[in-house]
């Protein structure tokens, strides 16, 4: 990372702390002292680059896998999520790429087929007693599709079932798609984690009062990761380099003034990409990863 580029996303991270939530939101005991025990990859299988491009397009580069998506980002922990039905299940040895991270978190709401309880099946039988790596489930694209939308007293016995086993619940939540409406809170609330999303590179402008109100809404005590693009998939393409540099200086402040717990960088299988908003993302993890959390 330049210095001129260092010294932008530190300044820009310090204008993001102003009106910060440090007074409101408690020690997280969850994850460890450092930025890098907070970053997550959002896994897809490699083959998902694919359905990332505009119809006649090619993905514009060589594509990887989770597990090698984490290591060149310099990241320790992945939300293994099936997207297109991929990797199918039974999966074989596909799993076995993980075993050296940290942690993982299984999607039990995304793009495979099967129920929320087939998937949590996997989960507790097939995945924990081999990895006990395993975290967390995920409930991905929880609130924006009715397939995988459930009740709420289908999500207090998910939730459950998923304390009863000793992990975590998390969920994906859109700040332009579906916003912070009320009916959300009692979900949220059984939940763990929530993940904060801007779908639409051009709305990352609105940070810094958007992701402060999901803090609020959420309350102090929960664990709040800001999902962090590094592909736009509305435009097929990768998040252009100042708004990529804008959003990691928010981020930057966030996890300063403790307004965020942590983040997730979105997809895998870009993190081989010679593109500015992967370079980008590595130069800060880089440089910002041994920094404590709320510093």
């Amino acid at each position: 990372m330049t210095a001129n580029r260092r010294d932008f996303l530190r300044m820009a991270g310090a204008a993001a702390l102003a009106g910060g939530c440090s007074s409101i939101c408690g020690e997280k005991t969850f994850y460890g002292k450092t930025i890098r025990d907070r970053l997550w990859m959002w896994g897809h299988h490699a083959e998902m680059s694919k359905q990332a491009v505009k119809k006649g397009q090619t993905w514009p580069g060589p594509t990887v896998e989770q597990a090698e998506g984490c290591r060149l980002m310099g990241i320790p922990n992945d939300c293994v999520i099936r997207w297109g039905n991929m990797p199918k299940h039974p999966w074989g040895n596909y799993f076995d790429q993980f075993k050296s991270m940290k942690r993982i978190s299984f999607g039990i709401t995304d793009g495979a087929s099967g129920t929320v309880w087939d998937k949590m099946k996997i989960a507790f039988e097939e995945l924990q007693p081999k990895m006990p790596n395993l975290t967390g489930c995920f409930l991905d694209d929880y609130f924006v599709s009715k397939n995988l939308n459930q009740s709420l007293d289908d999500l207090k016995k998910i939730s459950g079932q998923v304390h009863e086993r000793g992990l975590r619940l998390s969920v994906v939540l859109y700040s332009d798609q579906d916003g912070l409406k009320s009916h959300f809170k009692p979900q949220l609330d059984l939940c763990d984690e929530t993940s904060y999303w801007f779908w639409r590179s051009a709305n990352i402008g609105t940070m810094a009062d958007s992701v402060k109100r999901c803090r609020e809404f959420i309350g102090p005590d929960k664990d709040l990761l800001l999902g962090l693009y590094m592909w736009d998939f509305t435009l097929g393409a990768p998040v252009a380099a100042d708004r990529m540099e804008r959003q990691l200086a928010f981020a930057r402040g966030f996890l300063a003034d403790k307004t965020v717990t942590g983040l997730i960088f979105h997809p895998s299988f870009a993190a081989a990409l010679d593109v500015p908003a992967v370079k980008l993302s590595k130069e800060w993890i880089a440089a910002y990863g041994e920094d404590r959390w709320g510093v």
